[in-house]
């Protein structure tokens, strides 16, 4: 999981701001509630427990682990590459 990519894919595109902007965290904001992800207006102090951005990746992980868990992320690559061991090696959203 990358949260950058779970944001891409919540988007349909890659997203054309940083995460450390005002408008990068509102348009995050925004995807997580259109899938149901709800944050609360006031997140605390930035930095005091954790920065903003941190939260918002940590909602996108979030995201993209119920969707491997329903059967519905998607891989990339698709398909999985696999390790010498047999698991595969992928990035799911």
């Amino acid at each position: 999981m990358h949260p950058e990519l779970s944001f891409a894919a919540l988007a349909g595109a890659p997203l054309p701001d940083s995460k450390r902007t005002w408008s990068g965290v509102h348009h995050r904001r925004r995807l997580l509630a259109e899938a149901g992800i709800h944050l609360p207006d006031d997140l605390g102090t930035p930095g005091r427990q954790a920065a903003v951005d941190d939260i918002l990746d940590a909602a996108a992980a979030a995201w993209s682990a119920l969707r491997v868990a329903n059967g519905t992320a998607t891989s990339l690559p698709c398909p999985p590459e696999a390790h010498a061991d047999g698991w595969p090696a992928a990035i799911w959203t």
